[in-house]
């Protein structure tokens, strides 16, 4: 019996079984790590035209102007985000708290709304006036 089963198995069939086991195992490896493919999330831009801007830590015995006084706004994130977002949603902040009466070049911040990836003001910086009223 023993010799029929060997004569059954030849070297050939054994090392064609093994390679089939192989193959499959590696087959099972390959698909498991790569994990299941997504989708790239869809990313959408809207531009927020004439955005007054504000300022920030301007002391009350101080006014202070902005050049140009608006500034376009372009906000980017994901699709249903960015469709969500209205203009009084978005700002563009002078952070004057530390100047006094004189006129100097202010780098815009612009908050994200939520849901929103980033956000930039064009022009980003703005020429500050600051003077006593």
């Amino acid at each position: 019996m023993k010799a029929r089963l060997t004569a059954l198995l030849s070297e050939r069939t054994r090392l064609l079984l093994l390679s089939l086991a192989i193959a499959t195992a590696m087959w099972h490896y390959v698909g498991s790590a790569q994990g299941p493919r997504s989708e790239p999330a869809m990313v959408a831009s809207l531009v927020v035209r004439n955005v007054e801007v504000t300022f920030t830590g301007l002391p009350g015995d101080l006014a202070a102007t902005a050049h140009p006084r608006a500034v376009d706004l372009e906000i980017r994130g994901p699709t249903p985000a960015v469709l969500a977002v209205r203009p009084s949603d978005v700002r563009a902040i002078a952070a004057v708290g530390d100047m006094d009466a004189g006129t100097y070049r202010v780098t815009l911040r612009v908050p994200v709304p939520p849901g929103v990836t980033s956000a930039q003001a064009t022009p980003p910086v703005v020429l500050v006036t600051i003077a006593r009223p």
